[in-house]
């Protein structure tokens, strides 16, 4: 568990005040567990009955994660009371995850060789995942997942493909995998990615989702040894064997099998200082996974026969007290891991070679094991001309760039036919239609004002015309908050590109909507409208209130219906888009002074005042602070998602600079992915909002136009200024509405 995990369990059990002083000196709960009372005073518990409460719940937390623990307190080598050893061990587990991006040990979602029982303890929410070794079949991994207040376990499978030039190409996929085979990926972390990145359920039965790792706080190292002890194994066997398990071969078979060092280690000592900083080869980082067992699975290929015929043998050369027979027979010449310990001055030892016409052992099919084994079965290809066929396999190979996977059996072909999984309807529609024409890079604004016809603004009108506001003023109270957030919506969609795109447009962007498009870079113009949109938003409800110049009573019934309005944005339109432009008018520093305005908010409209500080703000702030997934803060369909901080990120707007800026950034980034990803269902369900029984009214549909708030804020001639003069010139105005509403305190004789 990470440092967060202490924070949480102090809250379970009701000590929540000793957060910071426990998270001070101890790294994770795992670093709580063996602690004593004279630990728990030095660390600034000093109530007994508060240390007492500690000690008992850290006994039954061990009891949970060690049933066989009983109740006798066992004082483990690695307790991490001390503070040296607890550095040590936090530079060992840095220096692991500073590993190679392909070794699993440099993923911290990877907690090695533990058991089912503690990964479950570990997994407390839906999205809850890690990795893991598997106890019934050495060599292989888990997934261990949380969803639906239940725990999952995938087994993660390997399709082996077949040899090219004397070696064989790995893939892995998640046991009972319902993707087609171009979801399979060379290692665990790009498989792992590409479930976490687009939210891909694991499998179709349960629909589970990963999306939260769980972290380990402890080396891989500590945890195979007190894994060990709790089995009753030799730890020092234990490590050695799952060391050797983790080794990879090179993709020729013929390379050298690299073995740990037995010797104790000295803690500090460094590794063998010819392989000291070196990097793994250009080869096997590209797309040989770093992870092939060598311990257990020896890839052996013998060609039976010729042609096409290619036959692939898993050999079980090493199993149950094997590990010690390589160890003895390697053990002369070592080659030490990172921080494996103590120098050894001697050479590696001859590569360990196998033949390859070795013959396999065939596999036990009556062992126990609770996994079912996915039988990979390619449909036979269509006959298909050479333009065809060279075609499609240009497909593949630029899908194959895009993911960084590598799939030999593309480059394999020999015989000129290329395997072909089956494919629906609207893929083989792609195929005939390969028509490819580039997305056009847009530099013009989609607010034309030149060809803008109004309803309501007289011909070179002026800024904020009189007339017009009272007429506004007048069109806005006939319609109530939930026709006024549909007609907010329909112009939000046409602007976003959301609905309406026909299919000249999705040509000219390369995607299908515009939420798309502002992920990629040739989307900046359309980024850069929907930013100005927003912000225009916020000016005209900020107008709308500040432009009230009657009783305090009456711009508190104006707050009064933008609250309303914001509330119907949420729950009715579903536009987060425009709801937060409303919430950003309402804490603009004009509106937030206006005291005497929002205490007869709270008088007169306790409701809505309630609602705005107990409901509204906090939604906004977790959309804002990425505290939550956006998923878990929304409840329900969505038409237009949290646009502005993506927006932002992309137009190199500078926002706050917080300790939580990686996570921020993080959250933005996943947040654009699933806006993208479920593109399709936010224009489907924004087209059947607009399609019911509403009415649009034209006159109220132009109010929302951006064309509109542009000259009715700065006029038919300042309009077309520049952005930055336009916005500061603005927020002076609203600083004199405000201040002439509402002078300030040390002015005012009421205090």
């Amino acid at each position: 568990m990470n440092n967060r995990s202490i924070a949480w369990w102090l809250k379970q059990i009701g000590l929540p005040q000793y957060t910071k002083s426990l998270e001070r000196e101890y790294y994770g709960l795992e670093g709580l567990l063996y602690v004593c009372d004279v630990d728990l005073k030095e660390a600034g518990v000093d109530d007994p009955g508060h240390r007492d409460t500690i000690l008992s719940q850290l006994l039954r937390h061990r009891q949970t994660l060690d049933p066989h623990s009983g109740n006798t307190h066992t004082h483990t080598p690695y307790c991490l009371s001390c503070s040296r050893e607890m550095d040590s061990l936090k530079k060992e587990l840095e220096e692991e995850l500073k590993l190679s991006a392909d070794d699993l040990r440099s993923h911290a979602w990877y907690h090695g060789p533990i058991g089912r029982e503690g990964a479950e303890v570990l997994l407390e929410r839906d999205g809850d995942f890690l990795v893991r070794d598997t106890a019934s079949s050495p060599g292989d991994y888990v997934l261990s997942s949380y969803w639906r207040d239940e725990p999952l376990h995938y087994k993660i499978i390997r399709v082996v493909l077949r040899p090219k030039k004397g070696y064989s190409r790995e893939l892995f996929q998640f046991e009972g995998d319902w993707f087609d085979v171009w979801d399979r990926f060379d290692n665990i972390p790009a498989l792992v990615r590409f479930h976490v990145g687009g939210r891909h359920p694991v499998s179709q039965a349960s629909g589970a989702v990963i999306y939260h790792p769980i972290t380990r706080s402890l080396p891989i190292r500590v945890i195979s040894e007190r894994q060990a002890e709790r089995t009753g194994k030799n730890p020092q066997t234990t490590w050695i064997e799952h060391t050797v398990t983790r080794l990879s071969f090179n993709s020729s078979h013929m390379d050298t099998l690299h073995v740990t060092n037995t010797l104790p280690r000295s803690g500090s000592q460094p590794a063998n200082l010819e392989n000291l900083g070196r990097r793994p080869s250009i080869q096997s980082a590209q797309s040989e996974s770093n992870l092939r067992t060598g311990n257990t699975h020896t890839l052996v290929h013998s060609q039976l026969c010729s042609g096409n015929t290619h036959t692939l043998v898993h050999s079980q050369l090493c199993s149950g007290n094997t590990h010690t027979l390589v160890h003895s027979q390697l053990c002369g010449g070592v080659t030490l891991r990172g921080s494996d310990g103590q120098l050894h001055p001697r050479a590696p030892p001859k590569p360990f070679r196998v033949s390859t016409f070795f013959p396999g052992t065939p596999p036990n099919r009556h062992r126990e094991d609770p996994y079912d084994e996915l039988v990979i079965q390619v449909p036979e290809s269509k006959k298909r001309g050479h333009v065809d066929r060279l075609r499609a396999e240009e497909k593949w190979q630029s899908r194959a760039r895009l993911t960084e996977t590598s799939f030999s059996f593309l480059e394999a072909q020999e015989s000129g036919e290329l395997p072909r999984l089956p494919i629906d309807g609207q893929v083989q529609e792609e195929e005939e239609d390969s028509h490819f024409q580039r997305p056009q890079v847009e530099t013009v604004s989609c607010f034309r004002l030149d060809q803008f016809e109004s309803l309501l603004l007289p011909d070179n009108n002026r800024p904020l015309d009189p007339t017009v506001l009272m007429a506004l003023k007048e069109l806005f109270t006939r319609s109530n908050a939930m026709t006024t957030a549909l007609h907010i919506l329909s112009v939000d969609c046409q602007v976003a590109r959301i609905v309406g795109v026909t299919e000249d447009q999705k040509r000219m962007m390369g995607v299908g909507s515009g939420l798309e498009l502002v992920t990629l870079s040739h989307g900046q113009q359309l980024r850069q409208d929907l930013l100005e949109r927003h912000h225009l938003l916020a000016l005209g409800v900020a107008i709308d209130i500040l432009g009230c110049t009657g009783t305090v009573g009456q711009r508190a019934t104006v707050l009064h219906k933008v609250i309303l309005l914001a509330q119907a944005l949420r729950d009715h339109a579903h536009n987060l888009y425009a709801f937060s432009a409303v919430m950003k008018a309402l804490e603009m520093p004009q509106v937030v002074r206006l005291e005497r305005t929002w205490r007869a908010l709270r008088r007169n409209h306790t409701e809505s005042a309630v609602m705005f500080e107990k409901t509204l703000k906090p939604f906004m702030n977790a959309l804002n602070d990425g505290d939550e997934e956006e998923d878990s803060v929304v409840q329900g369909p969505l038409a237009v998602p949290h646009l502005v901080p993506l927006l932002r990120l992309m137009e190199g707007e500078e926002g706050e600079h917080t300790e939580r800026g990686c996570q921020l950034l993080y959250n933005t980034l996943q947040a654009a992915r699933n806006a993208a990803l479920h593109a399709p269902q936010y224009q489907e369900h924004a087209h059947s909002l607009l399609t019911g029984d509403w009415e649009p009214i034209p006159e109220l549909l132009e109010c929302f136009r951006t064309e509109f708030a542009l000259r009715l804020f700065w006029g038919q001639t300042g309009a077309a200024a520049d952005k930055e003069k336009r916005y500061d010139k603005f927020d002076k105005i609203l600083t004199v509405l405000s201040n002439k509403l509402e002078p300030s305190e040390e002015f005012s004789p009421e205090l």
